[in-house]
């Protein structure tokens, strides 16, 4: 997970009123100096965006649009499911970048056996499991290989990944690369965004990105990193 320090408004992706794209989610940002949102007034109800998620078990609920909950890591982990039932998720998500030190970090041979006793049952009651969620750096993609292997005759019903970079072709290399290694699943792009300093650049890789995303028929879901409102040292709040 990257914050961003540019002073963008992702509301293009918020219009006042519009169809639902069930591609179309919003990762919803909480906590050190991002501000408390208020999803009930948000407008997300009327806008495009069909799912959210918080990186939480228990995401906030927003009527029109499914709420994704997510094992995040290790904790918790033994109550997830009696969370999940409760709630009437139709999806999860878990393990947030095991890959990267700083984020869950989980051995995926470990990740797998934790899916197994913990994630996989899940199925049974109709629900849709994601994949852990690995970054772009080098490591991402030999871990998930490594725990798809390790998870042999689990449910994986979709691969979740982030992506931070720039250029809008260098997202569309990685993009093809994770389809072309994992092409028995659909992908999610669970959390991306564009790292460059110019806000314009960072608008016309949000709205490339996501118009190029739509045609593709292999990606069932992608959210931008991320709905958030946050005081920059300038005073300027996203």
């Amino acid at each position: 997970m990257i914050i961003l320090s540019s002073c963008l408004l992702v509301f293009s992706l918020l219009p006042s009123t519009a169809s639902k794209n069930p591609k179309r989610g919003l990762a919803i940002a909480e906590g050190g100096d991002i501000l408390q949102i208020d999803v009930q007034q948000s407008g997300l109800s009327k806008s495009a965006i069909s799912w959210q998620y918080n990186w939480a078990s228990s995401p906030p609920v927003i009527p029109g649009v499914e709420s994704i909950p997510m094992q995040w890591g290790v904790d918790g982990i033994e109550s997830f499911a009696s969370k999940v039932i409760s709630q009437g998720a139709k999806t999860v998500l878990a393990f947030n970048e095991p890959d990267f030190e700083s984020q869950s970090n989980i051995n995926a041979t470990y990740a797998a056996s934790l899916w197994k006793q913990y994630i996989n049952p899940l199925a049974s009651s109709g629900i849709r499991l994601g994949a852990p969620a690995v970054t772009n750096a080098p490591g991402g993609r030999p871990w998930l290989a490594e725990f798809l292997s390790a998870c042999y005759g689990c449910t994986i019903d979709f691969i979740p990944f982030h992506w931070y970079g720039t250029g809008v072709g260098n997202f569309y290399d990685y993009l093809w690369q994770m389809h072309s290694q994992f092409p028995d699943k659909p992908l999610w792009v669970t959390e991306f965004a564009s790292t460059s300093t110019s806000d314009e650049e960072v608008l016309d890789f949000l709205n490339a990105t996501t118009r190029y995303m739509d045609t593709l028929d292999w990606v069932q879901g992608y959210a931008w990193f991320a709905f958030f409102v946050r005081r920059l040292p300038s005073n300027c709040v996203l």
